[in-house]
């Protein structure tokens, strides 16, 4: 399958603004730690997992701070804090 920057640029925007119409300035976590499943274990179907890894919402906000105040520079990884802290709140807002 393949995904263009441009659709997911347009999909984040549009559901970003949709939170801003619904109220949403910010939005408050009520958890921090997650779980993770490694990638090699995430997108194979026909295996259980066996291990998982601890995910931390604010150390992944935190690089994204750094990134924001140009502390460091953009790297693909980036996107798997941001999909984490974007999960979070799209969980958050819906309960």
């Amino acid at each position: 399958m393949d995904i263009s920057i441009e659709e997911l640029r347009a999909a984040a925007n549009l559901l970003l603004d949709y939170l801003v119409r619904e109220g949403y300035q910010q939005v408050s976590l009520s958890h921090d730690y997650y779980w993770s499943v490694p990638k090699e274990a995430a997108f194979d179907p026909y295996q259980q997992p066996t291990s998982l890894t601890l995910g931390q919402l604010t150390e992944d906000m935190n690089e994204l701070r750094r990134l924001l105040r140009g502390d460091t520079e953009p790297l693909a990884y980036g996107l798997v804090w941001l999909a984490a802290v974007l999960r979070a709140v799209g969980e958050e807002v819906v309960a």
